[in-house]
């Protein structure tokens, strides 16, 4: 099917300003993400088992070796994982978006496009309650790195279809990354997540 198939006319808005299209079938379907629930106090560790840490000076995540007891409130190693309910975005795995706290600040992870270079960074704030399409480059579709090993991910951004969160070394740091993916399926072990409490 092309785009010229398909009859899309805008119908009304929700209760949260959503808003509703009609197809030829005459369902409604919505274009927002909402945020359904939240697991705190997570620890985002890579395959070195490093752990991600954000700096209340710097916009960018940078795996590190930390002892248990270094990880606390407020140290930028606890993140949040935010889960939206999907609507319009095809059943690969839930919608969700990350953030921290650093000293006394929340951060959330983005993607942004910089000088032609895809990357992630964290910008002050918390995830929005709903996501519309301008603020699509906090969400990220969370997939299962195996089968089978149901606490290891991988995160392909939505606004950067292809484009996985992994780590890789840059300027002498193991700095998280966007890392291009042509096969969802391929095992990249850069790209493989570990989340506990």
């Amino acid at each position: 099917m092309t785009c010229k198939d398909v009859l899309v006319f805008p119908v009304q808005f929700g209760e949260n300003l959503e808003l509703y299209f009609e197809d030829d079938e005459e369902a409604l379907e919505c274009d927002s993400l909402r945020k359904e629930n939240c697991i705190c106090q997570q620890v985002f560790r890579n395959i070195n088992s490093q752990v991600l840490v954000v700096r209340s000076d710097s916009n960018v995540g940078v795996f590190e070796s930390a002892a248990d007891q270094e990880v606390k409130c407020g140290s930028g190693m606890l993140f949040t994982i935010h889960y939206y309910s999907e609507t319009g975005i095809p059943e690969t795995g839930p919608a969700v978006a990350f953030s921290v706290q650093a000293g006394s600040k929340t951060y959330c992870m983005y993607c942004t496009n910089e000088s032609g270079k895809r990357m992630v960074r964290f910008r002050e704030g918390e995830p929005p309650k709903n996501v519309e399409d301008k603020i699509i480059d906090i969400v990220f579709i969370q997939k299962l790195f195996t089968p089978g090993d149901s606490m290891s991910f991988k995160f392909e951004s939505l606004l950067m279809p292809g484009y996985f969160l992994a780590f890789a070394e840059e300027d002498s740091l193991m700095k998280l990354i966007l890392k291009s993916c042509e096969s969802g399926d391929e095992v990249d072990e850069t790209m493989k997540i570990h989340f506990y409490a």
